[in-house]
């Protein structure tokens, strides 16, 4: 079995990218919970897509006449707006509850998401695929139960932040098939940007100059976990590889119980 395992992330299917990034998602996970105690998370969103930005930046003077050149401008402004909510969502959510918890909620993201893609895109679900579900959804349940106890509203924004993430990995194997994954990510920097501005503006505060450095590397491991993502999209279909987001569950367990000491 794990002989097996090995080999197909050795395949050029798009399956190392998503583990890899699902390991990047779970460090995003520890730094937004870290800065959310100081910052206001409207303000956190900016930031990252600020510095996410500037990290473009170079590509795109360099690639100035073909980096925002697209068949469908439309489709990346929508895709960047539900993006901005989405990641509020979901910053949201990791501030408010336990990372265990939010993460196990998050899981729904890749079970909705092969789902949607066997109705809109008609692509098969295999018996491994679904077993692989089954199990990890029963993880997930076995993780919310002992701590499900009061609902508050980290919880709200966790299933608004799956809808909405759901509708991002759609739209985003749609752009695929026209765009690459550099032209997605500077995109969707620009007008994220654009969009959290006015979203962050009342929340506005001098940054602390170590905290900077934290911005910076959250913009960095962003572009660079959704350039994986972008590409695993590429190159495999969307319920092949929703399985291997699962290993974030294991990273972020991690994390939580050495850096922030929770028990699962």
């Amino acid at each position: 079995m794990l002989k097996k395992f090995r080999h197909l992330t050795r395949n050029k299917n798009g399956t190392k990218d998503i583990i890899l990034s699902s390991l990047i998602l779970s460090i995003i996970i520890a730094m937004v919970r870290i800065l959310s105690l100081d910052y206001n998370i409207f303000f956190i969103v900016m930031m990252r897509n600020f510095f996410g930005l500037i990290l473009t930046m170079p590509s795109i003077i360099k690639d100035k006449t073909n980096i925002f050149k697209t068949t469908n401008l439309k489709l990346h402004i929508i895709h960047s707006a539900n993006g901005t909510i989405s990641m509020f969502c979901w910053f949201k959510a990791v501030s408010i509850l336990p990372l265990s918890e939010a993460v196990a909620l998050s899981f729904l993201t890749p079970i909705a998401t092969i789902i949607a893609s066997a109705l809109f895109f008609k692509e098969k679900i295999s018996r491994k695929i679904f077993l692989v579900c089954i199990l990890s959804f029963s993880g997930v349940l076995i993780i919310l139960r002992p701590g499900f106890n009061e609902f508050n509203s980290g919880y709200i924004f966790s299933f608004l932040s799956v809808l909405l993430w759901t509708i991002s990995n759609l739209v985003t194997k749609i752009m695929t098939k026209t765009s690459s994954p550099k032209l997605i990510v500077a995109n969707m920097n620009f007008f994220q940007f654009i969009i959290s501005i006015p979203l962050a503006m009342p929340y506005f505060e001098p940054v602390k100059d170590n905290d900077i450095l934290e911005f910076f590397i959250l913009g960095i491991l962003s572009n660079f976990s959704y350039k994986l993502i972008a590409k695993a999209y590429c190159r495999n279909n969307l319920a092949n590889l929703q399985p291997f987001d699962f290993t974030r569950l294991i990273f972020t367990s991690i994390i939580a119980y050495f850096i922030f000491a929770e028990k699962f």
